[in-house]
């Protein structure tokens, strides 16, 4: 019997202490694989866009996003700090996943009918993550005195949320909207602990470190809002029951689109650590939640764009495709002031990041235009060259220096 305990101790560890990373950690296909889960929940927000882009509709889809970016966020930080190569990681991953299945079912109509639904599922998830992030202080009692609040803050929201299933509309969002509330300030009140408690803020400085590991989460998370504009693009193409050069071209300037935010993103913010201090890392958190919600918005916008090819814009889908690039643009652009760079790379970087922003502000302006769809992508893709040129720039500078 004490040989079963002992077999079943090996595989069911407690969590992995803080500070005690793996050095030189690769993401792991269990990783891997509840990023995919993601996939789908976006999906469902970005077509519910697509299906009905209006300011309204807009700020719902933020929102959801939010809550939806914060279960990611939380999930895989938990992961990269004090997840183990264990069953007990695997199975509490798992319920993680099914949770995050239950709310991709119920995110079409999230706000509507199918708000019960939702609200159980996200509460579900919360549920899980109060009870991890609890036993992080039960196995390292260093760490209790941030996992507590962490672990109350995520009870709190459990509770609103299943509280506002007993509530009618507009209540029940108004519940969700405190929890998400104190969800994004909690970190606020982690690092305000570390003025007065040293121990705090050995721990803070602990968990603010962020490893490649997870810096390579964050782009893998960019990737699933990318593949939104290329779904985006093959969904509108379906809807052309006779294809033509019209139909091919919109969908080629609609890929090209994705492939320029690619491009800026991956080689100058990808692979690349924050700079040091929690008020730089935590604006480079934060920065990808604009950043990747702007890309999303660019997925729904696309879909229209390429369905309705060779008839007239409607202005809410033409602001809805330039707010998109342009948020998703400036965002990388203040994201490349939170990387370390080598000394080399610093003045390219520059130049890219004020293309960037002049980009920005010109795509923004073509939103008081009355051009057409081809005239609009040719026009988007061109402003974009300017920072795909600088980030090419960077590639091959770097290449040259590899041995």
């Amino acid at each position: 019997m004490r040989a079963i305990l002992r077999r079943f101790r090996e595989w069911w560890q407690p969590p992995r202490k803080a500070g005690e990373g793996l050095e030189h950690r690769q993401v792991t296909f269990l990783e891997l694989f509840y990023d995919l889960v993601y996939v789908v929940l976006i999906a469902e927000l970005s077509h519910a866009l697509a299906a009905h882009i209006g300011w309204v509709e807009l700020g719902r889809f933020a929102f959801l996003f939010v809550v939806v970016w914060w279960a990611w966020l939380n999930g895989t930080t938990y992961h990269d700090i004090h997840g183990n190569n264990d069953i007990r990681t695997r199975v509490f991953t798992f319920l993680q996943m099914l949770s995050v299945v239950a709310m991709a079912i119920f995110a079409h109509d999230a706000l509507g009918e199918s708000s019960v639904g939702f609200a159980l599922s996200y509460a579900g998830f919360q549920l899980i993550l109060t009870y991890l992030w609890w036993r992080t202080g039960v196995h390292d009692p260093n760490h209790r005195i941030l996992s507590r609040p962490y672990s109350a803050t995520f009870l709190l929201n459990t509770l609103l949320f299943i509280a506002s299933v007993f509530v009618p509309a507009p209540l029940r969002f108004i519940l969700w909207g405190a929890a998400l509330l104190l969800s994004l300030v909690l970190p606020v009140y982690i690092f305000s602990m570390g003025k007065k408690y040293p121990q705090a803020q050995a721990e803070i400085d602990i968990v603010s470190s962020v490893s490649p590991s997870l810096v390579e989460r964050f782009g893998l998370f960019t990737i699933i809002v990318l593949g939104e504009v290329i779904v985006g693009v093959v969904a509108g193409v379906s809807e052309h029951h006779h294809l033509n050069g019209l139909v091919g071209g919109t969908a080629a300037l609609g890929t090209m689109i994705a492939i320029s935010l690619w491009w800026v993103y991956f080689v100058f913010i990808s692979h690349r650590i924050p700079g040091p201090g929690t008020v730089v890392v935590s604006i480079w958190y934060y920065l990808h939640l604009p950043m990747t919600m702007g890309v999303a918005t660019v997925g729904a916008a696309v879909l229209n764009v390429v369905e309705h090819a060779g008839e007239h814009l409607s202005p809410e889908v033409r602001w809805l495709l330039i707010s998109g690039i342009s948020v998703t643009l400036i965002s990388i652009a203040i994201l490349t002031r939170t990387i370390q760079l080598a000394r080399e790379d610093q003045p390219v970087a520059r130049k890219g990041r004020r293309s960037m922003l002049v980009s920005a502000a010109l795509i923004t302006l073509l939103g008081f235009s009355s051009l057409e769809i081809i005239p609009l992508l040719v026009s988007l893709v061109l402003l974009m060259l300017a920072p795909v040129f600088f980030a090419f720039q960077v590639w091959i500078e770097r290449l040259d220096r590899e041995p």
